[in-house]
Formats: structure tokens, sequence, C-alpha cells
């Protein structure tokens, strides 16, 4: 019996090492198993790496990229800050971190890890209505939860997405391999594709943390912002009243600036008008529009303030009204985010904390781009 048992665990030790062999091979190869800190250091050398791999590695992989860059200017939060660029805060050091943090015990979670591996001297926070509603930041709680451990188990969730690349590509073998030994590269601007996610999706996250719009978003960004106020309550769910539970978490947030030193601004971001109207005026949805009356109302802006968070809402401006500004109802394009940033800058009580940002420049980039509704920094 030992000796049947020896026999079985090698022929399965000659079938499997090989092929695990194989597998981790082809994963360093796509960049899905290089650790973090190497793709991190990587892209400060190379302007045209875009990474992506699997969402729980996103937080992990932009803490390296903060270790290496050392941001004056931190962008934290969800995927609607995603496409604001480096180039808009020039000449300070930035870094977008977002797409990192949707809940905001996450959100102060991950300030706290990045203030301690960087000092930056402004943390920029994506504050949005929907962030305050207790079961939308109870789902996301489970849902997005960050892999910080970045161990065995990483390693071996990132052999499956290896694995299941390679089955759902649809490639034969001879495409599977070519891929494998050939550098991808994304249409826009010609960037290297870097890990599974990236090379699958053709398009990834650049040096400074933005995101480039996915080739999907891009095909049907007309259709989805037709979508408007369904696309917007579909996404976000409201709630009557901002819960306290979450105010809890800025009083968290404000405290960890007070102790680390720097300032936060707070920043709701631009949605379309449509769907920013049919949040103001409909009253069937009235009682699920609490969180976003109370927002932006003066009592919420003046309780921030008396804790040191600088709240502003751009949520309904101009910038609402063009389709160009956005690539979906709730996500500012790059053209977006440069005019929200041109907007803020026209305030005092915002431009006081950029002191050496030049207007006029960024006028210039926008002018410069002003019909390019995705990329105006290639």
């Amino acid at each position: 019996m030992t000796r049947y048992v020896a026999i079985l665990l090698a022929l399965f030790a000659a079938v499997f090492v090989p092929l695990l062999a194989v597998l981790e091979g082809v994963g360093w190869r796509l960049g899905a198993t290089v650790p973090l800190s190497i793709i991190a250091a990587e892209q400060s050398d190379n302007d045209r790496l875009l990474w992506l791999g699997g969402f729980k590695d996103y937080a992990p992989y932009k803490l390296e990229r903060i270790k290496q860059v050392q941001p004056e200017v931190l962008l934290v939060g969800s995927s609607r800050c995603g496409q604001a660029r480096a180039q808009m805060f020039r000449p300070y050091v930035a870094y977008n971190a977002c797409l990192t943090a949707w809940p905001l015990t996450h959100v102060v979670d991950f300030i706290d890890r990045a203030t301690t591996a960087a000092k930056p001297r402004v943390v920029i926070v994506a504050l949005d209505y929907f962030l305050f509603g207790d079961a939308l930041a109870e789902a996301w709680q489970k849902q997005r939860t960050m892999d910080f451990n970045q161990g065995i188990d990483s390693h071996r969730r990132k052999l499956h997405d290896v694995a299941d690349f390679a089955m759902r590509t649809g490639m034969d073998a001879n495409t599977f391999l070519s891929t494998v030994k050939t550098p991808q590269f994304e249409q826009v601007d010609n960037n290297r594709l870097v890990g599974t996610e990236a090379i699958r999706g053709k398009f990834g996250f650049r040096k400074d943390g933005s995101v480039m719009v996915a080739p999907p978003y891009r095909a049907i960004a007309a259709e989805t912002l037709a979508r408007g106020a369904q696309y917007v309550t579909s996404s976000f769910p409201g709630a009557p009243h901002l819960s306290e539970r979450q105010i809890s978490e800025i009083e968290r947030l404000s405290r960890l600036a007070q102790e680390r030193g720097f300032t936060v601004v707070a920043i709701q971001y631009p949605l379309l008008e449509s769907a920013a109207a049919f949040l103001d005026t409909d009253e069937a949805y009235w009682p699920y529009s609490g969180l976003w009356r109370e927002l932006r109302s003066k009592p919420t802006v003046e309780r921030f303030s008396a804790m040191g968070v600088h709240f502003f809402d751009m949520s309904r401006t101009e910038i609402s009204r063009d389709d160009g500004n956005f690539f979906d109802p709730a996500h500012p394009s790059e053209r977006g985010m440069l005019k929200t940033y041109l907007a803020l800058l026209a305030r005092p009580e915002f431009a006081k904390f950029f002191p050496k940002i030049d207007r006029n420049i960024l006028a210039t980039d926008l002018e410069r781009s002003k019909d390019e509704q995705f990329d105006l920094y290639h």
C-alpha cells in the first residue's frame, strides 16, 4: 500500500510540477504574478506602461506606486475620480489613487496606509452623496475589500487568473503563445499592457494612477449617457438621511489629518445634468434623495468645515450640461475633470491650497484638446 501511494504521488508530481512551472512562467511573462512592487518600480522608469490585474490588487498596487511617487497631492476614492491626471496639478507631484476605496471606512483605511508610506500635503477625497447610505456601505464593505496581504493566497489567485485568461480569451495555441512571448500594446497611445486584465481589456492604470477609459466604454458612451438618471439611481441606491455612522468616518479622517499634518479637500464631482435634475426634482424619488439634498446643504458643509474638511460640491454646474464631459452619467471624462479643476481653481477658497498651479496653462491644455472626450493628455 505504501509503495502504491508513493507511485501515485510520484506520478502526480511528474504531471503537476511541470504544469505548475509552465503556469508560473506564463504568469510572469504576462505580468500577472510579478510582485506589485516591481510593477510600480517599472512604471517609474516607463511612461508607456499600463498595468491592470485582479480587482483586489488595485489598492496594494497603488500603495506601491505611492511609495515610488511620494506625492504632494494624493487623490483617493472610487471610480468617479479615475480620470484625474497628474498634469492637472503641475508643478505639484500628484498621484491618482482612485478606484481603491468605495465605502468610507475603506477610504479612511487607505488614506491611513498611504500617509504612512508618503507625506502628502493635500489629500483630495471623492465624497459623494451615496457614500453616506449604510446599505450600500455594507455591501461594498464585503464586495470591495482589497488584498493588502499579497501572500500565498494572493499568488494562488493570480495563477488562477492566468489559467482563466488562457481559457476565456478563446485563443488557439499559437495565438496564446504569441501573446505570452510578444509584448502587447493598446491602440490609443501605444502603451504596453502588463497584467492579464490589461491585456484582455486593452486598458489599465497609467503611471500617474489614472485609468484609461476601456474600449467597450468608449464604444457605448453615447448609449450609456442617454440613460441619465436611470443609470445613476440603479447604480447608487439612496436613503432619506445621511448616516451618522458614515459621518463618523469623516470624523476619523479629520483626526487622522490632524495627526499626520495633511489637509483634506473633499469634492463631489459632476453628474450628468439629467441625473442631477432628477435627484433635485423627482417627487416619487424624494424619500431616497435625502442623501443628495443633505450632503449639499449648508449645515453639512459647515459641519465638515468644523472638522477641518473642506467640501466642494461640483455635482451640478455648467460642466454637467455637456455630454462630452462624461463617458457615462456618473463618470467625468478627462475633459470633464480638467473643467472641474479649472472651475475650482477660479474659487479662492480652493485655489489657496494650490498657489503654484497656473490656471492659464490648464486652460491652454483644454483649448488644445477642446474636441477630445477621453484623452486630453497623451
